[in-house]
């Protein structure tokens, strides 16, 4: 496979490749993926034109091995927006991401079993970031997506959220949603975005006497570090 370092993207060739031998490649894994794709189920049939943005493609998984009819297991059936979430960094791949769906379905394959973007990974109320994104949901509001961990989802619907403006792998399951609330953290972390800013009710004690009396302000990473920090001065006062 010959490679064109030209960094225009209308004069480069992918990783992905060009060329018969390529083609053969892509056909063979179009015919074993029934011309669908593994990302989102886009499905297109044999005799339709493979131009344009949704034409099928053959994404390499493991892009360290040599592409080639005996390394077929290697290869996933993808559609052009699906493709390009794969390559966010390759500007061969235009515009296209922004097509493809939000989630991957549920039984994608785990190597095409992403968000659109690796940003979309992290929980926009807690910051944490996902390994899957069968772990995320997303809030939508004004046409604008705020994805969240499973239990920050939970936590929103408990204060109140509409359940028809989530969205998440496979369909959103309200209950098992709620029943993950209590794994939320009962406040947002400093830098949520604002729609999703909102806090869940605590449960617990504990829960009350952290979220609801002055020692929030110190149980927290930036609480936690201005008193070791206000400790250390302290001490460094008492050892002279």
């Amino acid at each position: 496979m010959t490679t064109n370092f030209d960094p225009r993207p209308e004069n480069r060739r992918t990783a992905d490749g060009e060329g018969p031998r390529w083609e053969i490649i892509r056909g063979e894994v179009l015919d074993r993926d029934e011309h669908t794709c593994q990302r989102c189920g886009y499905r297109q049939e044999p005799t339709d034109a493979a131009d344009g943005a949704r034409r099928l493609e053959a994404h390499h998984a493991s892009p360290h091995t040599t592409p080639s009819l005996e390394t077929l297991e290697e290869f996933v059936t993808l559609c052009g927006p699906c493709h390009a979430t794969l390559h966010p960094d390759d500007p061969a791949y235009g515009d296209r991401r922004s097509e493809a769906t939000l989630f991957p379905r549920p039984d994608a394959p785990r190597p095409v079993s992403t968000m659109r973007s690796d940003r979309q990974h992290v929980c926009q109320r807690c910051q944490h970031v996902a390994q899957s994104a069968t772990e995320l949901a997303a809030y939508e509001e004004d046409g604008q997506d705020y994805v969240l961990c499973k239990p920050c989802a939970g936590a929103l619907l408990e204060a109140g959220y509409d359940p028809a403006d989530f969205e998440a792998a496979g369909g959103v399951d309200v209950e098992a949603l709620a029943d993950r609330a209590a794994e939320a953290p009962v406040r947002p972390a400093m830098l949520a975005s604002g729609p999703v800013r909102a806090s869940r009710p605590p449960k617990t004690t504990v829960e009350c006497l952290v979220a609801d009396t002055p020692l929030r302000y110190l149980l927290n990473p930036i609480g936690m570090t201005v008193f070791f920090i206000l400790l250390g001065i302290a001490f460094s006062f008492y050892a002279l």
